[in-house]
């Protein structure tokens, strides 16, 4: 059977097979499983043999789930894939080598922090959510404090005025500029009218200065601006605030960029253990995997929207009203 790499669990244990870290049974009986609170019950104790870490299983086929707590008659697991569910006990308990482990964990860390300014459809917000959309909300200042989960903006705009019906205009598409530009372009914004009721979209600036997104023209308080932009992502075995899994095992490249952790896992790993053909022939795996998507990318952004060379400013003068 395939083993699908679907959780981090699932990733460290299909390194393990490439690298050839071969389990071995602890000696130690699996005799009932908690499967609501991953809490494994033992014939013997496993202090002494097992360490808060280490990666066990009933099976040599399966994910390995790590331990996350013991004591003398019990072993905490962290199981999203449901390993040690509809066994037939007792079982032995497998132990991926200790050494092993530790050294594909971190290699893991390290392909993550190659990976950390990857750009992936799945890492895009959606300002159009209908529960929760992404959205900036200005201060007294006409600025916004930069989401934390941020990783680089794409597109801001403004869909309706303060104190108007989205359905009149005008709409705002905010560029990005660079920060003496948006510092510059703030000092004369007051000199620029205030259409309303105007069907165009008005092309705005937008930067960072300081902890927060500077916009002109000054949208004013409390205005909601639509942010669409790619999110950073949890890396894997890091803190969770669920109490049956307490650490991170999925986030959005995993799940849709698997061969990049794998390529990059083992990149790592040879690279590590001083093995320069292993580590180069793995590198150009996830280079030509992630080209294949960086090249889609790139497409997507200038062969196939506005290929406008210059921006639309606001008129000083209009045939319309003004606030």
């Amino acid at each position: 059977m395939a083993l699908f790499i679907q959780s981090a669990n699932a990733l460290v244990s299909r390194v393990a097979q490439w690298v050839g870290a071969i389990p071995q049974s602890i000696g130690i009986n699996a005799t009932a499983v908690n499967t609501s609170t991953a809490v494994i019950t033992t014939s013997a104790t496993p202090v002494g043999t097992l360490f808060v870490g280490d990666f066990i299983s009933p099976t040599q086929v399966g994910p390995f789930t790590p331990v996350i707590s013991l004591t003398s008659t019990t072993i905490t697991t962290n199981d999203p894939d449901g390993v040690w569910t509809g066994l037939t006990l007792p079982v032995a308990i497998l132990k991926m080598p200790t050494q092993s482990s530790l050294e594909i964990q971190s290699c893991i860390q390290f392909a993550e922090l190659k990976m950390r300014t990857i750009e992936l459809p799945a890492l895009r917000t959606n300002p159009y959510d209908g529960t929760t959309p992404t959205t900036l909300t200005t201060d007294v200042n006409g600025m916004a404090p930069i989401p934390s989960d941020m990783n680089w903006p794409i597109l801001f705009f403004q869909e309706s005025q303060s104190g108007s019906s989205a359905s009149y205009g005008p709409w705002i598409m905010y560029d990005r500029v660079g920060d003496r530009e948006i510092i510059r372009r703030r000092m004369i914004d007051q000199l620029y009218v205030r259409p309303f009721g105007v069907p165009r979209v008005i092309r705005g600036s937008f930067s960072e200065v300081g902890p927060n997104y500077v916009f002109t023209p000054n949208p004013g308080a409390n205005v909601v601006i639509k942010a669409y932009y790619q999110r950073t992502f949890p890396f894997l075995f890091s803190p969770t605030t669920d109490a049956t899994y307490p650490i991170v095992q999925n986030n959005a490249v995993l799940a849709s960029f698997p061969e990049g952790y794998f390529y990059g896992t083992l990149e790592s790993y040879y690279d590590k253990n001083k093995n320069t053909a292993e580590a180069e022939k793995w590198r150009a795996r996830i280079e030509e995997a992630y080209g294949l998507i960086e090249d889609q990318n790139f497409k997507d952004k200038w062969r196939g929207g506005d290929q406008h060379l210059t921006s639309e400013f606001q008129p000083r003068d209009y045939r319309y009203s003004f606030k």
